[in-house]
């Protein structure tokens, strides 16, 4: 599942909304994309009474947005602790489904971590529910730290099953991360360049960089006409571009309800 919450004034990126259609369409009735309005009815309402925040951070942020990432980090780990399942960020991309290589042993009731942006677990696992009860008496949180999450994470390797970051490397070097992926933003690098890799089913795309460094925001059909490389790799998966269209005004219909 994933979760998304527009800020008052502002849009879903539009590869935010086509990360969300290639999920929808990698695993089709079993994605969730939870919303502001579905969320106090799976987790229960205590974080509704609370201001969430972050530490002091290293870059601007709107604040209603950072209100919305501190909330979204308790929201993800709460929806695990309580029905079990697997948290992907928005801004992830599938290019089908990959469950096979990140469980190749199935689901089970240790941790399955990756990070804050990908992890999973049956229902009721201990390392979440602590980390769920700290991050609501937490006036503010770090960054992708919500409840201390991190350093339970450390301090219980046999509670975990890692998640390999070999799973989410398309191949390309130099490593694609946080730090070189504005490489998206290339027109000069062809998809099968860049994903080298056999068989990766799954790619994280950093909608905080591209939000941070985008200079103006753009609709579904104007992204994709772009070329740059990130627009290339949903046409790689649907080369029409009205499925990706059509697709995104139904989920911005959705999120809008």
């Amino acid at each position: 599942m994933s979760y998304w919450e527009t800020a008052p004034g502002t849009s879903m990126p539009p590869y935010v909304a086509l990360a969300v259609v290639s999920m929808q369409r990698a695993l089709g009735s079993a994605f969730q994309l939870l919303t502001p309005r579905s969320v106090p009815g799976l987790i229960g309402t205590d974080f509704l009474r609370k201001s969430w925040d972050f530490e002091p951070l290293g870059f601007e942020m709107i604040s209603e947005i950072k209100t919305i990432v501190a909330k979204s980090d308790y929201i993800r780990m709460a929806y695990v602790y309580r029905h079990g399942g697997v948290w992907l960020d928005a801004d992830t991309l599938l290019f089908r489904d990959p469950t096979m290589s990140l469980f190749p042993e199935g689901l089970t009731f240790n941790l399955h971590w990756y990070s804050e942006a990908l992890f999973a677990s049956q229902k009721g696992n201990a390392l979440l529910g602590r980390a769920v009860n700290a991050a609501l008496s937490q006036k503010v949180h770090p960054w992708g730290n919500p409840g201390g999450i991190k350093a339970l994470v450390a301090c219980a390797p046999e509670q975990l099953s890692i998640i390999p970051a070999s799973v989410l490397d398309p191949g390309y070097r130099p490593l694609y991360n946080f730090s070189t992926c504005d490489v998206m933003r290339r027109r000069d690098i062809a998809v099968d360049e860049f994903i080298t890799a056999p068989n990766v089913d799954i790619l994280k795309l950093y909608n905080t960089y591209f939000t941070r460094t985008s200079t103006r925001q753009c609709s579904v059909e104007q992204f994709l006409c772009e070329e740059t490389l990130l627009a290339r790799l949903f046409l790689h998966i649907e080369a029409d571009p009205s499925y990706w269209i059509d697709r995104t005004d139904m989920l911005m219909a959705q999120c809008a309800t």
